[in-house]
């Protein structure tokens, strides 16, 4: 498995995002502002190192700046986001000296995240018909990444750091939406009895 490193600025945050995932974000600390606007000058992405409790994990994600929602005469600003990649982390460093923002060394898998399991095939399908009321074919599926079919799940960070640090995948997200689907099923089968009482 290839794979390539690269250091980039760090905003640690209890938040994953998962490719093509967007989220807005308000920079109020100086060091995160120093961040955006060499961000902004320079057309660079940042790293979102996850971060729970003050303990840095193991993985995060690298974003984009898509637009800066409002400025504020305090320097403050509501920027968005959106994932272009997930990453493992291999160091991370406080501070970037001269800057007031950290780093963190980061390592992408160049790994084929297409899915291709039969198995998951029919899952996404079903779930996507089911629960989304969208009806989608195979050959479009096959054309999916597993992570834009979890971006649409809702899934906790948890959920999605255990899609991102696995080495299979696929069998992750299959068994992700077979419990989703159990949940929703279990839920229309309790409104069901309900209404029939």
């Amino acid at each position: 498995m290839t794979s390539n490193q690269l250091t980039l600025p760090a905003f640690p945050l209890k938040n994953v995002l998962l490719p093509g995932e967007a989220t807005k974000l308000h920079i109020f600390e100086e060091r995160y502002k120093e961040l955006v606007k060499d961000c902004i000058d320079n057309n660079a992405s940042f790293a979102i190192p996850y971060i729970e409790n003050g303990k840095l994990g193991e993985f995060g994600c690298e974003v984009k700046i898509k637009n800066v929602i409002k400025e504020y005469a305090d320097g403050r600003k509501d920027i968005l986001v959106e994932c272009v990649n997930v990453f493992k982390i291999m160091e991370f460093s406080e501070l970037l000296s001269p800057k007031l923002y950290g780093a963190v060394m980061v390592e992408f898998e160049n790994t084929n995240t297409f899915i291709n399991d039969a198995r998951l095939q029919d899952a996404v399908i079903h779930y996507f018909s089911s629960i989304q009321k969208k009806i989608i074919d195979y050959d479009t599926v096959s054309k999916l990444s597993v992570y834009n079919v979890a971006a649409s799940l809702q899934l906790s960070p948890q959920e999605k750091l255990e899609l991102i640090a696995s080495t299979n995948k696929q069998n992750v997200l299959l068994n992700q939406i077979k419990f989703i689907m159990h949940i929703i099923n279990a839920e229309e089968e309790l409104k069901n009895r309900f209404m029939f009482n």
